[in-house]
C-alpha cells in the first residue's frame, strides 16, 4: 500500500483534494434538498381528537345515513387529514 502510494503522483492527490473539496462546498446545499422530501404524505402524526355531533332530525339521520356514528367519524378523520 506504502509503494502504491508514492507511485501515484500529483494529479492524485490533486483529485482527491478536489473531491474534498467538493464535498464540502456543496454539502449544505444538499442537506438543503433532502429535508424538502418530507410532504404531507410521507409523515405520520397520531392525534388524540375529540368530536361532538348534534344530530336535528332523527328521521332524516336514520333513512339517510346507515350508521351516522361512524359516518361522522369517517368525516372528521378526513376533516383532520385535509388540514
Amino acid at each position: 500500500l506504502k509503494d502504491r502510494r508514492e507511485q501515484s503522483g500529483y494529479c492524485f492527490h490533486g483529485l482527491v483534494i478536489l473531491s474534498y473539496v467538493l464535498v464540502v462546498i456543496t454539502f449544505p446545499l444538499s442537506l438543503c434538498f433532502c429535508m424538502k422530501i418530507l410532504t404531507k404524505d410521507s409523515v405520520t402524526v397520531a392525534v388524540d381528537a375529540v368530536v361532538y355531533f348534534r344530530i336535528f332530525n332523527a328521521v332524516i339521520s336514520i333513512t339517510n345515513v346507515e350508521d351516522a356514528a361512524k359516518s361522522t367519524k369517517s368525516l372528521a378523520a378526513t376533516t383532520l387529514r385535509n388540514v
